[in-house]
């Protein structure tokens, strides 16, 4: 469960930087430049460390649905951030956690108990309770709001993308599970920014403080992608996934320090829920 909680306050850092930078470079370029730092990083350790890539040939099913997945989670999660409130997307994000229990009970056998179950299941609406100001979203969305469809997208798709690295990381070690996954990713990026949105792409400038806000996103999300999958290599993948859902609450408390912000009371009760949820999961 600490892996799944470093995780969490990797992808915290990384969501609020995102938010920043997508709305001044725009989601695509966020996504490539960060994705780009993390696949040299990652190569260069793996080549340091003398790993025999050769291994990954037998498990590119699984580096492929985890490209394909993760690469439409992470382009649809930072177009909802450019679009929505933090506030919505994030809350509606953390429900991955749910989308990769289900597929670990169903592909790697594992069984939480009961109490893993409750705590999971109070975790997660804790973390969209702390993720959002009721009153403002009742007052302020009459329909739809912006961003959700496209939020509720990068749910599945991390949902999806988070089970196959822990997939990956269990067969190949974590190194190759997370040198694989990340320079597949970067691959799937480049074909969706060429083919889909190279307008956008052509249509801003990468410079200055939104150039530095989208490096910070790829450093975090490593340091969160790491430990996640050190994590899911040397247990199991449920409590991972169910600590690391908790990043929104990273982002929640930035905004407070930075933007001086001020928790409302389902705040600070969705904060006591979640730490209630991640207890009963530790203990269980």
């Amino acid at each position: 469960m600490i892996f799944g909680l470093v995780a969490a306050l990797g992808w915290g850092v990384a969501d609020y930087a995102g938010a920043v930078s997508s709305r001044r470079l725009g989601s695509l370029w966020v996504v490539l430049i960060a994705q780009s730092a993390r696949a040299v990083v990652v190569t260069l350790y793996v080549l340091a460390g003398g790993h025999d890539v050769g291994l990954v040939a037998g498990s590119l099913g699984w580096v492929a649905l985890n490209a394909v997945f993760s690469a439409a989670a992470y382009v649809t999660h930072y177009r909802a951030l450019e679009l929505g409130p933090v506030a919505v997307v994030s809350p509606v994000g953390a429900t991955y956690a749910l989308v990769g229990v289900v597929l670990a009970t169903i592909f790697l056998g594992e069984r939480p108990g009961p109490l893993t179950i409750v705590g999971g299941i109070l975790t997660v609406v804790g973390v969209m309770l702390t993720s959002t100001d009721l009153v403002k979203l009742r007052a302020g969305t009459h329909g739809m709001p912006p961003g959700l469809p496209w939020a509720l997208c990068s749910a599945v798709g991390f949902g999806v993308g988070g089970f196959s690295l822990a997939k990956l990381s269990r067969d190949l070690g974590w190194e190759l599970g997370l040198w694989s996954s990340r320079c597949a990713q970067l691959l799937a990026f480049l074909a969706v920014g060429f083919l889909w949105r190279e307008r956008e792409l052509r249509g801003r400038f990468v410079l200055g403080a939104a150039l530095m806000a989208a490096l910070v996103v790829g450093g975090s999300d490593l340091l969160g992608v790491l430990a996640y999958a050190v994590g899911a290599e040397r247990g199991f993948v449920t409590p991972v996934l169910i600590a690391s859902a908790v990043f929104p609450l990273i982002a929640v408390f930035l905004s407070v320090a930075f933007l001086h912000e001020r928790p409302v009371a389902n705040q600070y009760a969705g904060v006591l829920l979640t730490v209630i949820g991640l207890v009963i999961v530790g203990l269980s």
